[in-house]
C-alpha cells in the first residue's frame, strides 16, 4: 500500500460524556483527536490504479463507539474489503449488500461477463474481487466518518451540523480524492460516482471535467482522455438504479469509451 498523505483536515477534538440523537446514533465518545484525524483520512478499498473507480458519498457503517475503535485500531488508510470487514463480527461477504450489488453488476457487464445481472454472479465478485488490493476496483466515498443514511448524525458533539462538518472536511476530502486519480497508474477507464443529491461535491472534486446529460437526465457524463465520468444516482432500486437501468447505464458508458471496440 502506498505512504498515506500528509494531513492538513482541520483539528477536532473529541468531546466525552456527551450524548447524541439521530437516526440509529449512539454515544460515540472516548476517541482521541488522532482517532478522530484517523477515520477522516480513511481513502477507501482496493487498488486506486484499477480500471474501475466508484465515488459514492458517505462511509456506510456503525457508529458505535466499539466499531470506530476497530476502524481507527486495524484499518488502514487504503483497505483490502473483505479482509477489513472480517474485523466486524456480524459481517458477511457473502450477504448481498445492494450498493456492492450494483458495483459488482456494472464491473461484469463492463467486462463481458454474462452472468452480470445473476445473484451468485455478484455475490461470488462481492466476496472475491470487489474492493480487493489487486483487483480493478477502487471504492471511495465524499465523506469518511462511518453512518447509516444520509440524515443520520450521530458526531455533533465532534463536528457540530452535518453542514458544519461538510464544509470544514469537503476541501481536503476533494484534495486527497484528486490526488488519488493525478497519481493512478494506469488511469481508471470508468469513474462512477453515485448519490445523485451529491453531484455538486462529485463535480468540484472532478472539475476538470465537462459534464453533461444524458440516459434522460437520470446521469450526466464526461470524458478526459481514456477515462469516462458518469454522475447518478445512489446504486438503489428505489432511485431507480434497477438492474434494466444498470443495462442502459453500462451500454452507454461502452459507447463513450475509446478503450471500446
Amino acid at each position: 500500500m502506498s505512504a498515506a498523505p500528509r494531513s492538513t483536515i482541520p483539528a477536532f477534538h473529541a468531546a466525552t460524556g456527551v450524548s447524541c440523537s439521530g437516526v440509529g446514533a449512539k454515544i460515540v465518545t472516548e476517541l482521541t483527536a488522532a482517532q478522530i484525524e484517523k477515520l477522516l483520512m480513511f481513502r477507501g478499498y482496493g487498488n486506486p490504479s484499477g480500471k474501475f473507480w466508484f465515488v459514492g458519498m458517505e462511509e456506510g457503517g456503525s457508529s458505535n463507539i466499539e466499531d470506530l475503535l476497530i476502524r481507527t485500531e486495524r484499518f488502514a488508510d487504503l483497505e483490502d474489503l473483505a479482509e477489513s470487514h472480517s474485523n466486524f463480527p456480524s459481517h458477511n461477504m457473502r450477504d448481498l449488500i445492494q450498493t456492492w450489488r450494483r458495483m459488482s453488476a456494472i464491473v461484469g457487464h463492463l467486462n463481458g461477463e454474462t452472468a452480470w445481472k445473476h445473484p451468485e454472479f455478484a455475490r461470488d465478485y462481492q466476496q472475491f474481487h470487489l474492493g480487493r488490493p489487486s483487483s480493478q476496483t477502487y471504492l471511495t466515498d465524499i465523506f469518511p466518518m462511518p453512518k447509516y443514511g444520509i440524515n443520520d448524525w450521530p458526531y455533533q458533539h465532534i463536528f457540530g451540523t452535518q453542514k458544519q462538518y461538510r464544509e470544514k472536511i469537503f476541501p481536503e476530502r476533494a484534495n486527497l480524492l484528486a490526488e488519488a486519480y493525478s497519481s493512478a497508474n494506469p488511469k481508471p477507464e470508468f469513474v462512477i460516482s453515485y448519490g445523485k443529491t451529491f453531484w455538486e461535491y462529485h463535480r468540484k472534486v472532478f472539475d476538470f471535467v465537462d459534464f453533461e446529460p444524458a440516459l434522460d437526465g437520470n446521469i450526466e457524463w464526461g470524458r478526459v482522455d481514456n477515462t469516462v465520468f458518469i454522475l447518478t444516482n445512489f446504486f438503489s432500486s428505489r432511485t431507480g438504479v434497477t438492474l434494466s437501468f444498470v443495462d442502459r447505464l453500462c451500454e452507454f458508458a461502452l459507447s463513450k469509451s475509446p478503450n471500446e471496440p
